[in-house]
């Protein structure tokens, strides 16, 4: 995400990023699913992290050093 200069991704881009670091695999037919109902159960569990909102049915994950840089700026 640094090198191309996104601040946010899809829940497509980052099943895709998790499956070639070898972490999450991805299904070839539906782009992005196993990450979807995985952010879903956290979402029902209230457990989502601060960075990933659900936004009419697309999932958008910032990058974690922007919420960083916004909470630094508001502590004071």
């Amino acid at each position: 995400m640094l090198r191309t200069g996104k601040v946010e991704i899809d829940e497509i881009e980052a099943n895709k990023e998790l499956e070639r670091a070898g972490l999450m695999s991805d299904d070839n037919s539906k782009p992005g699913r196993p990450l979807r109902e995985f952010l879903s159960a956290l979402r029902d569990a209230n457990k989502l992290p601060q960075n990933i909102r659900q936004l009419y049915g697309a999932w958008k994950i910032k990058h974690s050093k922007t919420i960083a840089k916004v909470l630094q700026i508001f502590q004071f």
